[in-house]
């Protein structure tokens, strides 16, 4: 039998793939509708990350999720915790410790373990991960594990130092948290991906395993806020709702987030979307979830497609994870406010369940939606007489908000600020740097940021 015979014929979310000659590990997926061919659009590329602003800032794409801590903490103070000046420098300087220096340690591990196969990705430029090449695979390493060493005993020596906020156990808690995760993140990495060029890879126990496990970060950054705030001991449904619906937010925004990197390995040729990867790349997670991608290629490149703006399968991973999100945090946002309340407490559940269920169906109407679940959700309570409705529906409305950002994302666009939002924020800092360095050398480096003409 001939290898063309041999080749198998597949469908992938509305794509035909057409079969490539023995050896190839290009998937080509044609859309069935005949769609217009269109050249493709030029790879974009950036220049690569200093190996002083890496070790300096990891991840600075990672940023946002910072934000998760101290909103979780803000949240239990809204909902009428009592909060001394005590508790305010304590949940600060563990914020700044799990930003600055576990995480980035994490991260920095994390790098260190996927070195050469990040030098192979065809977006390495723009990823910003631990800097190449791989010859000089020994100094970047070393240099990095380094740090993130320092990072860690910095850790320690905040606990040391300031004995009077008992910041100990906290720190050593939420250590050990950040790296038993990234222990079995890690473990599962490694069995479920660099086996198959195979696009989409099989969805397999440990790429399902390691999409659920993914969430996990989320609980620990939203739970060390809460915590902070409130005595979870006494409120253990609060505590449960509120690990459910930060665990279930992580999975739908890394899953998401995972299937437009996925877009680095896709090209469009004509119309149609093609995919080249290799096994040693080890991208199967994300190369898995492209099954779930609608059906057609909307956008003249792969990097400026949305494909989360439009309607994906209910049964996609990051639909099912905020469908379950969404539903604990009306729920986690009930008993917030009022923690004896089952009726109350069900009655938001359902509502946040139904509304997130009509964003995920209807995506052309995602803003509307969102707006009427929240006048929704602001009304119950006022009839019932719930204290604090907007306290209440802070959770879902921020679950939601996060979703409107996230699934608007391209390839080209994702951990980048809107261009308006980004313009308004520069303001104040450009003027504050043309200040500082002077008007001559701000205009020289404005010509250098933006190349050569």
């Amino acid at each position: 039998m001939t290898a063309g015979k041999r080749a198998r014929r597949v469908a992938v979310a509305g794509f035909e793939s057409r079969p490539q000659r023995a050896g190839h590990r290009r998937l080509v997926l044609e859309p069935l509708d005949g769609g217009r061919r269109s050249a493709a659009a030029p790879p974009r590329t950036s220049r690569p990350r200093s190996m002083a602003g890496y070790l300096l800032m990891p991840r600075p794409k990672d940023a946002v999720k910072g934000l998760l801590m101290p909103f979780t903490f803000g949240l239990a103070v809204a909902a009428g915790a009592e909060v001394t000046a005590h508790t305010a420098v304590r949940a600060l300087i563990v914020w700044a410790a799990l930003e600055l220096l576990v995480y980035p340690a994490r991260y920095q591990w994390n790098d260190i373990r996927g070195f050469v196969a990040d030098q192979h990705h065809p977006a390495q430029r723009d990823r910003g991960r631990l800097p190449g090449p791989v010859e000089r695979a020994r100094a970047r390493v070393t240099a990095s594990l380094t740090v993130a060493l320092a990072r860690l005993a910095l850790v320690a020596a905040l606990a040391l130092t300031l004995p009077g906020l008992h910041l100990t156990g906290t720190l050593a808690a939420v250590t050990a948290a950040v790296f038993g995760v990234a222990i079995v993140y890690e473990a599962l990495r490694a069995k479920g991906t660099g086996r198959t060029s195979t696009i989409p890879p099989p969805p397999r126990p440990a790429l399902i395993a390691l999409w659920v496990v993914v969430g996990a970060g989320y609980v620990v950054r939203g739970m060390t806020g809460l915590a902070l705030a409130v005595d979870l001991g006494r409120h253990p449904a609060t505590a449960v709702s509120a690990a459910v619906a930060l665990w279930a937010f992580g999975i739908a925004f890394v899953t998401s987030r995972w299937v437009l990197e996925s877009l680095a390995f896709a090209a469009s040729e004509h119309g149609r979307l093609t995919w080249t990867a290799r096994a040693g790349q080890a991208r199967e997670h994300l190369l898995a979830l492209v099954r779930w991608l609608p059906q057609r290629l909307t956008a003249a490149s792969p990097a400026d497609w949305a494909p989360l703006r439009g309607r994906t399968s209910p049964a996609a991973p990051w639909n099912l994870a905020l469908l379950v999100a969404g539903t604990a945090a009306a729920l986690t946002g009930s008993l917030l406010v009022m923690p004896g309340s089952a009726g109350h407490a069900l009655v938001a559940a359902a509502v946040g369940a139904v509304t997130t269920a009509a964003v995920i169906l209807l995506p052309w109407r995602r803003p509307v939606i969102v707006a009427a679940g929240a006048a929704v959700q602001l009304l119950v309570p006022a009839v019932t007489g719930q204290p604090r409705p907007w306290a209440a529906l802070l959770p879902w409305l921020c679950v939601m908000a996060a979703h409107l950002s996230f699934s608007s994302r391209s390839l080209s666009t994702m951990g980048v600020l809107p261009g308006r939002l980004r313009s308004l924020a520069a303001v104040p800092f450009a003027a504050l740097a043309r200040v500082v360095v002077g008007q001559t050398t701000w205009d020289v480096i404005r010509e250098d940021r933006r190349g050569p003409r």
